[in-house]
């Protein structure tokens, strides 16, 4: 269960979104050079970045979960649950990648989305590899946003990926994109129009998480930063707080909100209990040639007014 807004401004466009999840993990900020071999396609090739890339991942596992590029093209990952949205074998002729190692391919090969709507017949999604073994290849569909302020949903679909025009400016999680955006019409058509204030539905569930995102996305927004910090505001109204939902694993609940612009080369981040955000910048790590982790402060803490 994620949530993403997009907010545009006169001349650029921001992306946030929460990371919710159900299993206690120890979240990270993690930066690749350009040529660095990141993961390995399906057939054993050496993937390597074309472009630098600063992001968040799990566990200082190499995957990213959201990020953005030196070109400035950046996006998120979200969940989409679904049966049989991936074939179980390779395709010659095809790139051979994993649906956990598709973000971190996007952003370390294309500037932009339009280069990434290029290949994207290109890429072939597997849950095995070409032994026929089993890959770790969770069910995701990913949102993308570039310098020039054009986006992108990418969905499986029918085992292979479509591409969606986003007007809403908002993902959640499953159902399909198209659903949500039939379902969102259907409110806004019906006699009653939703008064954000009295009538917006209530639940956590992907489906009334989009529409209270719709309604809530930041408007307005006169520069890159008021675009940002309207992002950390609607996404505050949208988080999952602690103990309230739970899985057969673990509580479900918001772990950070991130966001990104690709104007600036900014990537803001907040964890769940430290209110604080930390900003990074991709020529923060000019010079580093390696692989780089840096692990967030997490507690909440308190700073005293008079000193």
């Amino acid at each position: 269960m994620c949530t993403s807004i997009l907010s545009e401004y006169p001349g650029g466009a921001v992306l946030g979104r929460n990371m919710d999840y159900d299993v206690p993990l120890n979240y990270n900020i993690l930066y690749f050079p350009r040529n660095y071999i990141y993961a390995e396609d399906l057939e054993g090739n050496s993937l390597k970045t074309k472009y630098s890339m600063l992001g968040a991942c799990f566990n200082d596992y190499n995957p990213l979960k959201d990020g953005i590029n030196e070109m400035g093209l950046c996006g998120c990952t979200n969940l989409f649950i679904g049966m049989d949205r991936y074939s179980d074998r390779t395709e010659e002729g095809k790139i051979n990648i994993s649906a956990l190692d598709y973000f971190s391919y996007a952003l370390a090969s294309y500037k932009d989305v339009d280069e990434l709507l290029r290949d994207l017949p290109n890429i072939h999604i597997s849950t095995k590899d070409s032994d026929g073994r089993k890959v770790i290849c969770p069910d995701f569909h990913y949102y993308f946003l570039d310098k020039k302020g054009r986006t992108v949903v990418i969905e499986p679909e029918d085992k292979k990926f479509k591409a969606f025009e986003n007007p809403c400016n908002v993902m959640t999680n499953s159902p399909e994109f198209e659903k949500h955006v039939e379902k969102l019409k259907s409110l806004q058509n019906s006699r009653k129009k939703i008064n954000p204030a009295r009538n917006l539905p209530g639940g956590f569930d992907p489906v009334s998480r989009f529409i209270r995102a719709y309604y809530l996305k930041p408007t307005h927004s006169p520069d890159g930063n008021t675009a940002m910090e309207g992002l950390f505001s609607s996404l505050e109204a949208l988080k999952l707080p602690e103990s309230f939902a739970k899985t057969e694993r673990d509580d479900i609940y918001t772990r950070y909100t991130a966001a990104y612009s690709p104007v600036d080369g900014v990537m803001a981040i907040r964890t769940h209990r430290n209110p604080k955000v930390y900003s990074f910048r991709i020529e923060d790590f000019k010079g580093v040639t390696e692989r780089k982790s840096v692990f967030l402060p997490q507690e909440f803490m308190t700073e005293p007014f008079f000193r």
